[in-house]
């Protein structure tokens, strides 16, 4: 408990939490919006969350949320990470064909709401109808009782309009100010309800062991012991490189106990990282602390009970997603790619680009004839590189800190194992340098055309880990038919006509357009306010 302990001192120092007592009380909330209860094989789930704390203002501990589906049997369909801006972020899923029509659940967390013992993160079911595939008819049945409060019969919807109509909605407007997404989407949707003596998915008790809130990014941790007698090892230098960004490099060290923690206040760049040790000791196990995730345990005989037979609604909608997605590339979404974090100044990098410089036929004699601030040495066949560190007058006797495709390099006669013709790029940094623990000479970085160095002589030092990138932020597709006269022959065939998350603001005006399906839609503005105020406003309206 004592680490435990320790962590959440560290925490204090970054929060405004004047004793420790207020940090394991503080309490986090997650609401999370969805476009539809229901939706259709072939179209897009859309997601906004909301972290808050108990007053329903933005929380102020955690960075990182996590938002999961489930199907029948409690296994995830999907899972993604999100990285908070502002204690909110949005999301989406596209609806595969080979997921099963049933009753699925969303939930959503984050790490430190899990230390509750009635775990209070978001869920929400959700119907999936897939009509391309069979589907059991005792799991899937219709009662044919008819919806009483039609909305097409009610008097709140309060205007119509014509198809593909450019639309200025300012019936929301307000000064009100705090995070709130708008969603425009045709509400005829498929109603359903669980039968009465279907039982709920029951959550895991509480964890015995403090799970950390992600104050400054995600969190990955593990414990280091020694092969010949399981003892921890302490002050051990660890690192963790992404294979997709050459210049990550995120270090620390173990503490008495033998565990480290490293904290990403990004996100990586890829799905392939890896953990190693620094310190030159070759008996020991690196164990990584498993992912704490919410436990369901479900009771797979559900049944979903729609309330009306909507097999000519089904039909439509899947004609619909159908032909919405064959014109996919002229209508397809934007993704924000998010920019490489970069652990190593570029300003302090000498770069050689070999393209743009004479080619010579190894790495020795590219550094005989090019590199004056490197040399290397050989004795029975043990290669050695060695900077001349001019700027500080002396020589450090260290090897550099050599890093080829992201790999660190603990041999330096791997470096004559690479094809040099596959040698795009060399940095370096001749003065010393400070990795974990550890002082280097310098900095030798060694980037390869296709990126394809793989370094096998450490193996027995390092965990390759699979790591889930955070969902990339999207900017959906909606169009203008004010004056895009290029869109005239392309059909439009969305029930969604308008999607934005993130706004900060209600003093502008919604501007959007109708498409090609009638019906009655539903505008919805549903968020927080700066001073925790919950905001739900509906309008509706008829495109016939």
């Amino acid at each position: 408990m004592r680490k435990h302990i320790t962590i959440v001192l560290l925490i204090l120092q970054h929060f405004a939490f004047s004793q420790k007592s207020e940090l394991l009380n503080y309490t986090e909330t997650i609401t999370l919006i969805t476009n539809t209860q229901t939706i259709v094989t072939g179209e897009k789930l859309l997601y906004s969350l909301f972290c808050n704390d108990a007053n329903n203002k933005p929380s102020e501990l955690s960075k990182v949320a996590y938002v999961a589906c489930l199907n029948e049997f409690g296994k995830e369909v999907f899972s993604h990470k999100h990285y908070l801006n502002k204690s909110t972020e949005s999301g989406s899923f596209f609806i595969p064909s080979e997921l099963k029509t049933g009753n699925y659940k969303i939930i959503a967390y984050t790490k430190w709401m899990l230390n509750k013992s009635k775990s209070n993160y978001f869920e929400q079911d959700i119907l999936i109808i897939n009509p391309y595939l069979k589907t059991d008819v005792d799991h899937y049945v219709f009662n044919n009782q008819t919806i009483n409060d039609s909305i097409l019969n009610n008097p709140i919807v309060k205007k119509s309009y014509k198809k593909r109509k450019s639309i200025t909605f300012n019936e929301f407007k307000s000064k009100l100010e705090g995070q709130f997404t708008t969603s425009i989407r045709k509400t005829n949707e498929i109603n359903f309800e669980q039968k009465e003596n279907t039982k709920t998915p029951e959550k895991s008790e509480k964890n015995d062991k403090l799970i950390l809130p992600e104050t400054k990014g995600e969190i990955i941790s593990g414990k280091i012991s020694s092969s010949e007698n399981q003892l921890p090892l302490n002050k051990i230098g660890i690192a963790l490189t992404d294979k997709g960004n050459n210049k990550y490099l995120n270090t620390t060290i173990t503490n008495n106990n033998g565990e480290f923690y490293f904290i990403l206040p990004k996100p990586l760049q890829s799905e392939n990282i890896t953990i190693e040790t620094i310190t030159e000791n070759p008996n020991y196990s690196i164990v990584l602390d498993p992912e704490t995730k919410p436990i369901y345990t479900v009771n797979n005989n559900q049944k979903i009970q729609l309330k009306e037979n909507y097999t000519v609604e089904i039909k439509n909608r899947a004609i619909a997603a159908q032909i919405e997605n064959a014109y996919y590339e002229i209508k397809k979404d934007s993704i924000i790619l998010r920019q490489a974090e970069s652990s190593i100044n570029n300003s302090d990098l000498q770069v050689f680009d070999l393209d743009n410089i004479t080619r010579f036929s190894s790495l020795k004699e590219f550094i005989i004839e090019v590199i004056n601030q490197v040399y290397f040495t050989e004795k029975e066949g043990d290669f050695k590189l060695r900077f001349r560190n001019s700027d500080i007058n002396f020589e450090i006797n260290e090897d550099p800190l050599t890093i080829i495709d992201g790999n660190l390099i603990h041999d330096s006669n791997d470096l004559l194992k690479i094809e040099f013709s596959k040698v795009s790029k060399i940095s370096i940094n001749n003065k010393p340098h400070y990795l974990g623990n550890k002082l280097y000479s310098g900095l030798f970085i060694v980037n390869t055309a296709d990126n394809s160095f793989n370094d096998i002589s450490n193996l027995n030092k390092k965990i390759n880990l699979k790591y889930n990138i955070p969902f990339l932020k999207e900017i959906y597709y909606f169009p203008d038919y004010t004056n895009d006269t290029s869109l005239e022959k392309i059909p439009d065939y969305r029930v969604q006509l308008y999607w934005k998350t993130n706004i900060s603001s209600l003093q502008e005006p919604i501007e959007f357009s109708t498409s090609d399906i009638e019906g009655t839609y539903e505008i919805s503005t549903i968020g927080y306010t700066n001073d925790g105020q919950y905001i739900n406003k509906k309008s509706y309206f008829i495109v016939k």
